[in-house]
């Protein structure tokens, strides 16, 4: 008889454990489900051309909407999202800019999304840091409202990242590539975020068809189309979906946009192994995923930004300093690592800005460099690194 009260003592307490724990595993299978924006994929499509129907898109899940719709777009499943664009927002001071975002017509969606076209200007510097202030105002001011963010100019800066980490919802960095020799931009920006722990909430973009400035020749092709979104499955298994930029879809192969939405309905079918790929692009992510002890910086003439002021971004911080944005591959910490920024020979050969900078291991950084002298080109310059003990990798050049 006292064995079997035992007994039943300890079911009773086993219950009354157990359901604490089922509920904790309850709540937690339920954030997973939930993802990003409520989705477990996000597949956006946004400045889509006029005379597309986004009505006949079958996987796409955000768009563009206007304020009235979004009850017809949700029982869809499709989530709408307001558009807005920075030159408002970073002309006027945080508080009125975070007004602005927290006015904008949503329609009287209880949960409202707003895409932000675009931040990352001075890798941290002034204007940067202002976005990022912000950000973090519109959430305290409306924490009901979803801040979608897009990306510019390569890989997130710290300053930018902690926001996103902690007030934003959803990353779409733009990476707009034509070809094998520009996939760089799109593994480097994806290392960049997963180094920060942002690539749960990060959606590469990628631009459809051809746009409106000479030079800018994006996926113009479904097979490049299809390369570009079979490498993205290979660098970042993790990220919760894909982006497009449509607006000059229809400059490019007939049915762009219709591919798009068809690798989007098959992407949980594309392999994460690199199949299909050409070797180049698997040595390309061999070389940003092979473990390294000593350090490994990665550099790019394309992530060095003036520090902007924070009341016009087109307006420069007096004295001059360029911002250098680094990625350290490597285990280890690069120590005091000098950079100078030089002018081309043709153009003189001499050095226009220098500093030094230490980066830790498996991370990213920006360095600080004052200008000295006159740059005679832009995102042309020559990098040089005087780095003791370790690799340097420089795209574009290689």
């Amino acid at each position: 008889m006292l064995a079997y009260s035992k007994r039943k003592i300890n079911m009773k307490i086993l219950i009354v454990f157990s359901l604490p724990f089922i509920l904790i595993v309850s709540s937690c299978t339920t954030v997973k489900k939930t993802g990003v924006l409520g989705k477990n994929r996000i597949f956006a499509f946004l400045y889509l051309p006029k005379e597309a129907d986004p009505h006949k898109l079958k996987a796409a899940n955000l768009i563009h909407g206007q304020p009235q719709e979004w009850k017809d777009w949700q029982r869809r499943g499709i989530i709408p999202s307001r558009g807005k664009t920075w030159f408002d927002l970073l002309k006027n001071p945080v508080d009125v800019a975070a007004g602005i975002l927290a006015t904008i017509d949503y329609g009287g969606n209880p949960n409202p999304v707003v895409t932000i076209d675009e931040f990352g200007f001075d890798f941290g510097g002034q204007t940067d840091t202002k976005a990022a202030e912000i950000l973090r105002k519109t959430k305290a001011k409306m924490p009901n409202l979803s801040l979608a963010v897009w990306q510019m100019r390569g890989p997130i800066a710290p300053v930018l990242a902690d926001a996103y980490r902690d007030v934003v919802d959803l990353i779409l960095p733009e990476a707009y590539v034509g070809g094998e020799k520009d996939y760089w931009r799109i593994i480097t920006q994806v290392r960049a975020a997963q180094l920060q722990g942002l690539m749960h909430k990060t959606v590469i973009a990628f631009g459809l068809g051809v746009g409106g400035y000479p030079g800018e020749n994006w996926a113009e092709t479904k097979k490049e189309l299809e390369q570009q979104v079979r490498f993205l499955r290979l660098i970042a298994p993790e990220s919760p979906g894909v982006a497009f930029f449509a607006a000059g879809a229809f400059r490019g192969e007939p049915g762009l946009i219709e591919f798009a939405d068809e690798l989007c309905g098959n992407f949980d079918q594309i392999p994460t192994d690199g199949t299909g790929l050409p070797e180049s692009l698997l040595a390309l992510h061999k070389t940003f995923t092979t473990p390294r002890t000593t350090p490994t910086l990665v550099v790019s003439s394309r992530w060095v930004e003036p520090d902007r002021r924070r009341e016009a971004p087109g307006k420069l911080v007096q004295p001059v300093t360029m911002r250098m944005f680094l990625m350290n591959l490597g285990d280890q910490t690069a120590e005091n690592i000098l950079i100078q920024l030089r002018n081309p020979e043709d153009k003189g050969g001499d050095a226009f800005a220098l500093g030094t900078v230490s980066v830790p291991g498996k991370s990213v950084t920006v360095a600080i460099l004052p200008v000295i002298a006159k740059w005679r080109v832009w995102k042309t310059w020559i990098i040089e690194v005087e780095a003791k003990d370790c690799e340097v990798m420089s795209f574009p050049d290689g």
